[in-house]
């Protein structure tokens, strides 16, 4: 049945087409009776002033031959006005007799020139020929009203015939339509979602959360700002599928226990924002716990016991002075889930209240004074020695730095660091800090005191830009450092971020004459196994192993196993952040390079550390 509905729509569209075919032809030739009726009119009126100046003895042989040709076409369809013949019998038959008398008509004319004694005869021919010139005219007329209304029944019925194949095809695919229609909303809603979980996208969440907060004045609203502790070693550990899961499981929760009028969305990575109403905020904490306990238990149980914490930052919106718009929210949120993450506060979740906001205020102070700072030289670099444990003299520094305000307020690095970092403007101050270091070091040697290598420290940040050797090698060179002065140290971290990128850079940096260092080892989840893959030159040991060595066997043993596998590969090696003269000895025995900590000295300013230099024995180079 339904093939045979097909042969029929085929067959219907193949008429339509020859209907609109013979249409268009019919437009055409309708236009073609009007411009051959007006110059059937010309011929009558032409030859009316043909006769007028005849008579007046004003001949005219250029109308004569206008009038001939335009005959010639209309009797023959040829010739340069492009009139067309047409096959009417009644216009024919008079068109042939109107052709006819107009040879009589000439025939007078001519004699007429000569002899004005057929003047009556040439002005009776002319009244019969103006007489059939008129009816050529009618009978061209009623021919083109004829075509006019079969024209008009053909677009009748071709607008008849148009409605019944849309008629057709709408019954026949209506179903289709509202499958399209379902289809390209699907596609529109899933435009503004995360691949991987299905949750809103940061875009679209912001959208949907600001429509839901504007449409509803009189509701209480909190933003939430989620996301896990320790998640990079569960992917590290258990695989990207894995972590992937989670985040999936996560969201479906999440997905379960949304209200009608509230939102959720992944902003990247396992960050997670939540718009939810509520009436008290106990309810609000129950609804989220209940949710993070799920998670919990599922990773728990899936995953070899493993735990996975949930930091969460919530922002009331009662509890904000001002009118905020969601990414305000946002901020907030996540100012107070940092609370949680640095352990400010106790527990896995922080509402933002009003000592919060001060602080955040005051770190958005330190935002927008930061660029001036730079310009205005507020930013001072320290040095912290690093002594040789088997002599106790000082081998090299490491630069560190400073804010001193213009009223003579310091800021410490752990207020303004995390800002820089934040809005991603930390290797502005980095290479602030590394100019510094060497225009004291060209100093210092120009002034034939004695030097030693600095360490300055560089931001995971600098590794994505193309420019980070080039640029400081610019910068150690328009001093004319020697470059075993100068070693840079970069966190751990990026060790997982991105290691080819990374063995890249340092490979170009040792080209280039920089010792390398990685700092904080230990802190986060490195390997040795990476360690002997890229070619560092000095390993620094974080202070974590060092915290209660004195009664903990096991970071003794992995301590001196740190330095005697590095030591195999030429690599030295540093423990930061020692605090006590037992783990010094420790670290002697151990056979650790230098020892960096307030055992030996703190961080102190240039002057004070170039006044050391000059007091105290320096470790041979």
């Amino acid at each position: 049945m339904k093939r045979r509905w097909r042969y029929a729509l085929f067959g219907f569209f193949v008429g339509m087409i020859l209907l609109g075919c013979v249409t268009l032809q019919s437009i055409h030739s309708v236009r073609s009776h009007g411009q051959l009726i007006n110059y059937v009119g010309i011929v009558r009126g032409a030859t009316q002033r043909l006769v007028k100046l005849e008579l007046a003895d004003t001949p005219s042989d250029e109308l004569i031959v206008y009038l001939d040709d335009i005959l010639e076409n209309l009797t023959t369809g040829k010739g340069k006005y492009g009139l067309a013949l047409i096959e009417d019998r009644d216009y024919r038959l008079r068109l042939e007799e109107l052709d006819q008398q107009w040879g009589d008509l000439k025939e007078l004319l001519y004699t007429h020139r000569t002899d004005t004694a057929v003047a009556p005869a040439f002005l009776d021919k002319s009244e019969q020929y103006f007489d059939l010139a008129n009816q050529t005219v009618f009978a061209a007329e009623a021919y083109s009203s004829r075509q006019t209304r079969d024209l008009t029944v053909l677009i009748i019925l071709l607008f008849v015939g148009i409605l019944a194949v849309w008629a057709v095809f709408f019954r026949f695919n209506f179903k289709e339509m509202l499958h399209l229609k379902s289809a390209n909303q699907d596609l529109s809603d899933q435009a503004g979602r995360d691949p991987l979980t299905g949750a809103y996208d940061l875009g679209r969440f912001q959208r949907e959360a600001q429509l839901l907060l504007d449409g509803a004045a009189e509701e209480k609203y909190a933003l939430f700002y989620v996301d896990f502790a320790d998640f990079k070693y569960l992917n590290d550990l258990l695989g990207y599928a894995c972590g992937d899961n989670i985040l999936k499981r996560y969201a479906a929760l999440l997905s379960a226990d949304m209200g009608d009028s509230e939102v959720f969305g992944r902003i990247n990575a396992d960050n997670f924002v939540i718009l939810r109403q509520y009436d008290a905020k106990r309810h609000l904490l129950q609804r989220q716990r209940y949710v993070d306990a799920q998670i919990v238990d599922y990773v728990y149980t899936t995953y070899q016991k493993q735990s996975l914490p949930v930091r969460c930052g919530i922002c009331c919106v009662e509890d904000t002075v001002e009118q905020l718009k969601v990414e305000g929210l946002m901020d907030r949120a996540n100012f107070a889930r940092g609370d949680v993450k640095n352990g400010t506060v106790s527990g896995q979740y922080c509402f933002y209240d009003e000592g919060i906001r001060r602080r955040l205020f005051a770190q958005k102070a330190i935002e927008s004074s930061m660029a001036d700072a730079l310009k205005a030289h507020e930013f001072e670099v320290y040095y912290q020695p690093k002594v040789d444990p088997k002599s106790g003299q000082i081998a090299c520094a490491e630069a560190l730095v400073r804010w001193r305000r213009a009223d003579g307020t310091v800021i410490p690095p752990d207020q303004f660091i995390p800002v820089f970092e934040k809005n991603r403007t930390i290797p502005l101050l980095d290479r602030y800090v590394f100019e510094e270091v060497c225009i004291w070091l060209r100093h210092m040697l120009d002034s034939k005191k004695r030097v030693l290598p600095v360490s300055v420290n560089v931001s995971r940040m600098q590794f994505g830009g193309a420019d980070f050797v080039p640029a400081y090698t610019a910068i150690r060179d328009k001093y004319h450092l020697p470059p075993q002065l100068l070693e840079i140290e970069f966190t751990e971290t990026i060790l997982f971020e991105n290691w080819d990128q990374l063995s890249e850079i340092v490979d170009d940096l040792q080209a280039a004459g920089f010792s390398c260092a990685i700092d904080d080892f230990g802190k986060g989840y490195s390997s040795l196994s990476t360690i002997k893959n890229l070619s560092i030159d000095v390993l620094k040991i974080d202070a974590l192993f060092f915290r209660d060595m004195v009664h903990a066997d096991k970071d003794r043993l992995i301590v001196e196993g740190i330095i005697n596998l590095v030591r195999q590969f030429g690599i030295v090696t540093v423990a930061e952040g020692i605090e006590d003269p037992q783990q010094v000895e420790f670290l002697r025995r151990a056979g650790c390079d230098l020892i960096q900590g307030y055992v030996f000295y703190r961080p102190m300013p240039q002057p004070e550390y170039e006044a050391l230099l000059a007091s105290v024995p320096l470790a041979a180079n």
